[in-house]
């Protein structure tokens, strides 16, 4: 449910303009005031504006809000007219963020995916902070839009970094402090959103500009169970929505007020909600959020016991979705079908759900669906007797949260050494202390008393022991990947990061490499199969590096390989040996027969200590993607 509370926050809220100081008769005060009185006037302005800019990030800026604001309104084919395009390359990044808010506005996922890699590989060549921040704040937006929170924190810092490197003031100020409250709000930070939120309320100069604040701060409270004030910030939301008439954020804002009703078991207003969102969506012919509300519709069906309605909901809701390749937002819906229809006893209707969820979950590392499905699967496969196979999906569960907690319980076991941090000695002078205050008559106890504290001392240091051989084993856990054995990427980042300068005329290097169609070798052998795959590769990588390269999975079916003290020739010869040796390494399946893979590599050197790996995994990853797109099994120079 989080992840989908924190996606309707971003579609509510468009990109904010600057709330810092501006300079008098800018063209973001104009545009402010209008977007208050009438979201129309706003975009008409911004049409009427935009091609007065001469190419750079202003422009890019101003460009990409009259693509939101078109598509809120319903107008996206006009921008084909309404933007004259140079062949200057700021201009040809514009082109590829508006194309990708196209293709997301629709949830086609991997075209808009491919259009902002076009726009940020072009971003990064030119070295603008200015550039740079824009794009990425704007692509920062479309992921959350898209519920895909991988690797948000490095895009928001890389935007951080980029805005401190500026001689001017930066345009989305306030939309910063937005994603940031996204991303808290998504991690579990509720204070911290709810603080972010406020702060931007407090920063917006004309009321209805503070919408999807009071949108955002809305549906925090809604995680938090605060029904009371979810519903006030929500209507008084939705009045300032109806003062811009934009009826797409009216939309949006009355699916909320449907789910907030749900929840606190106000049934007949939530379905009015739903009703009047759904029928708005049919204006816009969206299919995924028709679909959601449909979901959310079955919700309170089930609740109603009305289940022949909740039945219809959900099946005309998965009849939408296949027109979508948004696999996030897909998967989402799959669980939220198999939660209802377990509820309505649909036991093995609800595990087929469940089941594709968690296939999608899986193809993409999506972390957070998968351990939902899993949940799931476990619990149905229960209900039916089959132990053998609920065992297993719990065997899976719990091997996948103590991946995603083993950051929590470090710390946890850090805490429980400082608990235990009491010697002796120490207890010995309580004792004593004690000992000097008691009268004859009282030794006998007194000695019962430290024969008892004797048992706590031996106690407590057997249980400091057993903890700090658990420490080791939890430290190694929290560094490696469960699975292959190779270190994780927070382990990866601190040791390169402590890596000094090369010798004299060396390099340090690093290659990234992807495995080539992974998601075919799950499809076809099996995820025991793609496993082995997974195996077998981190063993080929131990075997054929030097000792002292360091080697990490980042996620999925990615690799990352250090090695110091190189020069640019040695590190692409053996970037290149390597993926010969992978391309003609024979897998055994289970089945026993023979498969072979193949890998796409990027590789990059550089001189100087490293404080952070952002700004090169950003061009590493650019150039991966470039071996994609050469036809893979090729490696590429960031």
């Amino acid at each position: 449910m989080r992840i989908f509370v924190v996606f309707l926050l971003l579609l509510i809220a468009p990109l904010p303009v600057l709330s810092s100081p501006q300079p008098k008769n800018s063209w973001q005060q104009t545009y402010d005031k209008l977007r208050a009185e009438d979201t129309r006037l706003a975009f008409e302005y911004l049409q009427s504006h935009v091609n007065r800019l001469a190419p750079g990030s202003e422009r890019i800026y101003v460009g990409a809000t009259l693509a939101r604001t078109a598509i809120s309104l319903r107008e996206g084919q006009s921008l084909t007219s309404s933007i004259v395009y140079s062949n200057n390359i700021n201009d040809e990044i514009l082109q590829h963020i508006v194309a990708a808010l196209l293709f997301a506005h629709e949830n086609i996922y991997s075209q808009t995916m491919a259009e902002f890699k076009q726009a940020i590989s072009k971003a990064y060549t030119l070295e603008e902070p200015a550039v740079i921040a824009t794009v990425e704040l704007f692509y920062i937006n479309v992921k959350i839009s898209l519920a895909n929170y991988v690797q948000l924190n490095h895009h928001i810092k890389e935007v951080e970094r980029n805005v401190q490197l500026m001689n001017d003031l930066f345009w989305g100020v306030n939309s910063l402090h937005n994603v940031k409250a996204l991303n808290a709000n998504f991690n579990g930070d509720h204070a911290l959103a709810i603080e972010m939120y406020q702060q931007a309320i407090a920063n917006t100069v004309h009321e209805a500009n503070k919408a999807p604040y009071y949108n955002n701060l809305a549906l925090t409270y809604l995680d938090l169970g605060n029904f009371s004030d979810a519903t006030k910030y929500l209507k008084k939301s939705l009045k300032l929505r109806e003062q811009q008439n934009n009826q797409f954020k009216i939309a949006l804002t009355m699916l909320n007020l449907g789910i907030v009703a749900n929840r606190a078991n106000q049934h007949q207003d939530a379905l009015t909600w739903l009703d009047k969102a759904y029928q708005l969506y049919i204006e816009f012919n969206n299919s995924y959020r028709k679909a959601y509300t449909l979901v959310q519709k079955a919700k309170v069906y089930t609740k109603l016991k009305q289940t022949t309605k909740a039945t219809n909901a959900i099946e005309q809701a998965l009849s939408l979705i296949s027109v979508t390749d948004n696999i996030n937002l897909i998967t989402d819906i799959r669980i939220h079908a198999a939660e209802n229809m377990l509820t309505l006893g649909k036991v093995d209707a609800a595990i087929e759900q469940a089941m594709i969820a968690h296939d999608l979950a899986l193809s993409v590392n999506d972390k957070s669906h998968l351990i939902q499905s899993l949940e799931l699967l476990s619990d149905l496969t229960a209900k039916l007797g089959n132990y053998e196979q609920a065992y297993q999906f719990n065997t899976k569960l719990l091997m996948e949260k103590e991946q995603l907690n083993a950051q929590k319980s470090m710390q946890a076991m850090i805490a429980l050494e400082s608990e235990l941090e009491v010697t002796a000695q120490q207890l010995e002078n309580v004792r004593l202390e004690k000992s000097n205050n008691l009268q004859q008559q009282q030794i006998s106890r007194l000695e019962e008393r430290q024969r008892y504290q004797a048992v706590i001392i031996i106690f407590s240091l057997i249980l400091l022991f057993l903890s700090l051989r658990g420490y080791n084993k939890h430290k190694y856990r929290a560094q490696h990947d469960n699975l292959t054995g190779a270190l994780n990427r927070g382990a990866f980042v601190g040791r390169v990061t402590r890596f000094g300068n090369p010798t004299l005329g060396k390099k340090h290097a690093l290659i990234l490499f992807d495995l080539d169609h992974f998601k075919q070798v799950n499809d076809a052998y099996g995820h025991p199969t793609g496993d082995l795959v997974l195996i077998q590769t981190a063993e080929l990588v131990r075997n054929f590096f030097p000792q002292t390269a360091l080697f990490a999975r980042f996620g999925g079916e990615e690799f990352m390989v250090f090695i110091p003290n190189v020069t640019d020739d040695e590190i692409f010869e053996l970037a290149n040996q390597f993926r010969e040796r992978l391309s003609t390494h024979d897998i055994t399946t289970e089945t026993r027969e023979k498969m072979t893979v193949t890998a796409s590599f990027s590789t990059l050197t550089y001189q100087n200590h490293l404080s952070n790996l952002d700004k090169i995994y950003s061009k590493l990853d650019v150039a991966l993607y470039d071996a994609k797109n050469r036809g893979r099994n090729c490696v590429v120079k960031a």
